[in-house]
């Protein structure tokens, strides 16, 4: 047993090792597009481009999760709370739930899933196939022309998506809270507003500015830091879907105990 365990060890060290140093190149990398930014070597078209693809493409499947995340919970909760004559709370729960967790990480996940692989396979192509290199022959900044666009997409699409994934995932669980539960439309909306409160929708929207950086930062640069054949371009896309959920994961706790624990 003794060769695979220190097998296993060595691969984990390994990965490890790989993943810190991705994670500073995407420090650079995060430097580099400040500063093209803040120079004013902004290219608008391009961060259309993926700021359509991002935000448009992606929003189909993350609507589908939250919707149902929504009614899943109202599922769960709503026949007892109103067994114990708290039934008047049934929204405020499911929307404190959507807002403050699951529509913020459903709609990452999504993203992960769809465009950070995406990403992660066009760069990594790219890079394998010497186009990346061509750029650089040209005196174009790969980090300009590339990475620039797509994080600065996610930083600004992931926000929009969240705010109409939760009202789709609030409204999931007025539905289903009304035809199990017998609860009023109305009841189920004066709970949702009185019990949300402005800083959560604020919570809400940094997080998922924060996630769509994580996302896209790290989706990029292991696409463009890879190298080899063909086989890494898979392995690029498995890396940028496993370590962004890592990564996303360690920030919103960190996050989350910053807004809501940190001063309790």
């Amino acid at each position: 047993m003794f060769p695979f365990t220190r097998k296993a060890i060595v691969a984990v060290g390994r990965e490890g090792l790989a993943f810190l140093d991705t994670l500073g190149s995407a420090v650079q990398y995060s430097g580099e597009i400040v500063r093209f930014i803040l120079a004013g070597q902004f290219n608008f078209r391009h961060f259309l481009q993926q700021l359509a693809f991002v935000g448009i493409d992606t929003l189909g499947i993350s609507l589908i999760m939250t919707t149902f995340s929504g009614m899943v919970i109202a599922l769960q909760i709503a026949k007892e709370m109103v067994k114990q004559g708290a039934g008047d709370y049934v929204g405020a729960l499911v929307s404190m739930a959507l807002i403050r967790e699951l529509a913020p990480i459903m709609t990452a996940f999504a993203v992960i899933a769809m465009a950070g692989s995406a990403y992660a396979a066009e760069l990594s192509t790219m890079q394998i196939t010497s186009q990346v290199s061509a750029l650089r022959v040209l005196h174009v900044s790969p980090i300009r022309y590339l990475l620039m666009p797509r994080v600065l997409a996610g930083i600004v699409a992931l926000p929009l998506m969240n705010i109409i994934t939760a009202i789709a995932g609030i409204l999931g669980g007025l539905v289903v809270s009304h035809l199990l539960a017998d609860i009023s439309v109305n009841h189920y909306l004066d709970s949702v507003w009185q019990q949300t409160q402005p800083k959560d929708v604020w919570a809400m929207l940094f997080k998922s500015a924060v996630f769509g950086f994580i996302v896209f930062i790290m989706s990029t640069t292991i696409g463009i830091n890879a190298s080899g054949g063909s086989r890494e371009v898979g392995l690029a896309t498995t890396r940028a879907v496993v370590w962004s959920f890592v990564l996303m994961a360690i920030m919103d706790y960190v996050l989350t105990y910053m807004i809501y624990g940190a001063h309790s």
